[in-house]
């Protein structure tokens, strides 16, 4: 028969939550290499710039689409922005800033 364990009471400091939740941000920072990343959405583009609907149509064809009430589907600009934001991305701008080269990468 297995012994149970018995219930121990919390005895740290602070919120037991946050103490839970505190080697999930350190491993965060590990993997963001201590990188803090911006809070601003390089996905934001132009209306009136064919080559930025251009890359609204790419987003569709790759289904990076979230549900919207008033359009149905539109194109997922925070995946946009992290994409642009990693290692991957062929142009470490935001979308805004790209010259007429930058879309051809």
């Amino acid at each position: 028969m297995i012994k149970a364990k018995t219930p121990q009471v919390y005895s740290g400091t602070g919120s037991a939550v946050d103490n839970y939740n505190k080697p999930k941000k350190q491993l965060e920072n590990i993997l963001n290499s201590g990188k803090k990343q911006s809070n601003s959405n390089w996905g934001l583009f132009d209306n009136n710039n064919q080559q930025h609907k251009m890359i609204l149509s790419h987003l569709r064809t790759l289904q990076w689409v979230v549900p919207n009430e008033k359009w149905g589907e539109v194109p997922d600009l925070n995946r946009l922005s992290d994409f642009l934001k990693s290692d991957k991305s062929p142009v470490k701008k935001s979308l805004k800033k790209w010259a007429k080269r930058s879309f051809q990468k």
